[in-house]
Parts: structure tokens; C-alpha cells; sequence
């Protein structure tokens, strides 16, 4: 039994968080991957608690498990069930979860994170791929007219047959695609103004206070990363049309730093 508070906005001390994590595993989740027993509450771990709380009968999961709750109980006896059966669990390094919350575009954007331009005249032919999928004429990846945060996002989509936006190379073209949000959610398209242009990212997380953004985006310091952004510089949220999003944007629990260039 843990001793406090495990997932969003809990206290997660590491000893209460590897109990859980331990116990997660041990359940065979529909749609939810192994997690690294880490003893860090990271979102993985917040979307398989939410995925869990689903699967009881919980109507609007909330990603957080206080000990003697219905979440906790449940989730001591189903691992106690699955032990039974199965005599021993291989922990793997996880997929992420994404797909729990209805947005499996976002494990495939944060394979890419690391990918960054190539100075000179070579190209990093990974972005070319980015601007084939835009349509883009690209061929450089780098420079004022070859910027690429749209291009990325049009590639995620594309590898899960979403049909990009007329010219989504340009990054506010993307406030037409799918359907408009109030506020993001988790995996959502987010879309904003700035000088000689524009800039589209994914959502993945907000600060406590939910006066940050934590975005995952191409071209954001010329590489795939996740920055943080004041919440009140986005212009537009959308999602996939016909796809059940979220309810909610979970809190970043892991570092970024703060937005940078975007050209």
C-alpha cells in the first residue's frame, strides 16, 4: 500500500511511485503500454493511472491515486489476479501511452525529438521527409524561407492518415485543419502568430497554474524539442475531426526550456 499521493498533482515520493508503477505493469491495460519503473511520475505514468481508472468504471479519471481509494484497491487486486496467471512480467522500455488519451500521433512526434538542421548547405535529410509530407519546395533545411514547424506536423499526421491542410508548410494554415478547441488537450494542434509568420506545436502538458503551455514542435530552436510558452500567445487549438479527444491537459512533469526561435 502506498503511504500518499501517486500521479497528477500528487506528492509522488519515489518509494510510492515504483509501487504503482510496479503494479501497473502487472495489468494487462487495453491500448496501454509497459511502463519503466522509474519511480518518476511522468506523464506515461499519469496516462496509464487514467487509462486504469477507466477500465473500473471511473467516469472522469483523474490520474491521481490516494491510498485506500477505490483506484488503489482495485488496482491491488487486479495485480494480485494477474500474478496468478502470469508468472513472470518482462519490463520493457514503453511506446509511449498516447494512444490512451486519444492521440497516438504524439508517440510518434516524440520518436523524432533530437532531430535538428544541418548548418551549411547540407540538409538533415529527415527534415526533407518533414517538408515532402507538406508539400513544401524546400531543399535546405534552413534559412528564413525553409521553416519547417508546419512540415512537421504534417509529417506526424500523415503517418497516421490525416490529410494535411492545403499549404501546411505554412504553420497558421494548420487553425484550419480538423475541429477548433477552446483550450488544448493532450495531443491537440496549437497555433500562434509571430513575426513574418507563424508556428504550430503540440500540446503535451501545462504548468500548475495552467499559465504555461508545454509544447513538442519542429523547428523550435531549429530541432524537434518541447518548450514551454505562455498559454495567452496561442491563437487557435484544433484536433482531428471524428476523434475523441481528451477531457484535459495533464501537468508537464518532466523539464523544457523556454521558447525560443522559431524561424
Amino acid at each position: 500500500m502506498i503511504k500518499d499521493t501517486v500521479g497528477q498533482g500528487g506528492r509522488n515520493s519515489v518509494s510510492d511511485t515504483l509501487i504503482v508503477q510496479r503494479l501497473l505493469n502487472q495489468i494487462d491495460i487495453p491500448g496501454a503500454h509497459q511502463l519503466v519503473t522509474d519511480g518518476s511520475p511522468g506523464v506515461r505514468t499519469i496516462f496509464k493511472i487514467q487509462a486504469f481508472q477507466r477500465s473500473i468504471g471511473i467516469p472522469r479519471p483523474d490520474g491521481l491515486i490516494l491510498p485506500r481509494s477505490k483506484t488503489m484497491t482495485e488496482l491491488m487486486c487486479r495485480a494480485d489476479a494477474e500474478n496468478s496467471v502470469h508468472a513472470q512480467l518482462v519490463l520493457t522500455n514503453p511506446a509511449p501511452t498516447s494512444a490512451d488519451l486519444g492521440a497516438p500521433w504524439i508517440a510518434t512526434a516524440e520518436r523524432e525529438i533530437g532531430q535538428k538542421e544541418v548548418v551549411g548547405s547540407k540538409a538533415n535529410p529527415r527534415i526533407m521527409e518533414y517538408h515532402k509530407a507538406s508539400k513544401h519546395w524546400a531543399k535546405d533545411d534552413s534559412g528564413k524561407l525553409d521553416a519547417w514547424c508546419g512540415s512537421f506536423v504534417a509529417w506526424v499526421m500523415s503517418q497516421h492518415g490525416y490529410a494535411p491542410p492545403r499549404d501546411a508548410y505554412r504553420a497558421l494554415e494548420w487553425a484550419k485543419f480538423g475541429t477548433s478547441l477552446k483550450a488544448p488537450v493532450y495531443g491537440a494542434i496549437c497555433v500562434k502568430s509571430r513575426s513574418g509568420g507563424g508556428h504550430v506545436a503540440f500540446a503535451v502538458g501545462q504548468s500548475r497554474d495552467g499559465k504555461d503551455y508545454y509544447v513538442l514542435g519542429g523547428n523550435q530552436n531549429d530541432e524537434v524539442n518541447i518548450k514551454k510558452y505562455p498559454a495567452t500567445v496561442w491563437d487557435a487549438f484544433v484536433f482531428p475531426t471524428g476523434v475523441v479527444a481528451g477531457t484535459s491537459l495533464p501537468v508537464y512533469q518532466g523539464t523544457a526550456e523556454n521558447a525560443g526561435r522559431e524561424s
